[in-house]
């Protein structure tokens, strides 16, 4: 058995060699919550297009003061 019938024969079935970005192929910093399947990188060029929304800690902080009626409350 020569080289190229060994290389790369094994089987990905599970692990991180299994896994890749579906748009870059990437195998490295790969994002599988939801189902996304991307790389980090690919993800930050794509997420608005998705429809994610980067969420401010100070938005988040005044939906919850308004809503408990002025008190500010930790949940």
């Amino acid at each position: 058995m020569g080289h190229q019938q060994l290389y790369w024969s094994h089987p990905r079935k599970f692990g991180q060699g299994s896994r890749s970005c579906r748009v870059c192929s990437n195998r490295h910093g790969l994002i599988r919550k939801y189902g996304l399947n991307m790389c980090r990188q690919c993800f930050r060029q794509y997420a608005h297009d998705i429809g994610f929304v980067k969420m401010c800690r100070w938005w988040i902080f005044l939906a919850i003061f308004t809503e408990s009626g002025g008190r500010a409350e930790r949940r």
